[in-house]
């Protein structure tokens, strides 16, 4: 198995692990100063992550804005620590990034992104 692989297979554990009690939307600046679009909650941008590396996704513009619009404030991991959850909710973003990034890359019918 390839280092991309394993590290795409431990991202989607790690994001499998969220609840999904979105506690961490509420808090996140950019969610609210979007007024209210999920996408832009650190929530959205682990399922945007989940998706996009799942293949249910396809990249585009929207999405990668999405992605990179994380203010990686740690609003979202505070309260997901005090609801037990205890998820490193910017470090997975993080890790979402790169694997996505370097798929950029590498090239392909999304190479202009």
């Amino acid at each position: 198995m390839k280092r991309d692989e394993m590290e795409q297979e431990m991202l989607l554990k790690e994001l499998a692990k969220c609840r999904s009690c979105r506690f961490c939307v509420d808090v996140c600046p950019t969610y609210q100063s979007y007024g209210g679009v999920e996408s832009f909650s650190s929530y959205g941008r682990m399922q945007i992550i989940k998706h996009l590396l799942n293949g249910t996704l396809e990249f585009d513009d929207a999405l990668t804005y999405c992605l990179y619009s994380c203010l990686q404030c740690r609003r979202c991991e505070v309260v997901c620590k005090s609801k037990g959850q205890n998820l490193d909710i910017c470090e997975l973003i993080q890790r979402g990034r790169r694997l996505l990034s370097a798929r950029l890359a590498r090239g392909g019918k999304h190479a202009k992104l």
